[in-house]
């Protein structure tokens, strides 16, 4: 079953990640570069709005929180270059939105 899922989230098919945070979703999906380029949107269940966003477009990881101020956190996605690159994702979208929180 994960490799029919990594093999959809890959063709550009929106794929769901584990997210443990009530009322919410954390979305993939690949938009090419050899699955270099990506997107991982957390999503309000209810609300379908976006509360945050991590992606890599094929060099640059970029990181969004609630405010949608999109900046840079890293100049490479080399991190996500390996086995259990889906669970690297979700694990680093918390990290990073709970610092944008502290941030507040």
């Amino acid at each position: 079953l994960a490799e029919i899922a990594n093999a959809n989230a890959q063709s550009g098919h929106p794929y769901r990640l584990n997210w443990d945070v009530a009322g919410e979703e954390l979305i993939y999906r690949s938009c090419g570069c050899a699955d270099a380029c990506w997107v991982a949107e957390v999503r309000s269940i209810r609300k379908m709005t976006v509360r945050a966003t991590l992606r890599c477009d094929c060099e640059k990881l970029y990181f969004s929180g609630e405010k949608g101020l999109e900046r840079i956190v890293s100049t490479n996605c080399n991190e996500f270059n390996q086995v259990g690159k889906m669970d690297l994702i979700s694990k680093r979208t918390k990290e990073l939105r709970s610092r944008a929180s502290r941030e507040k």
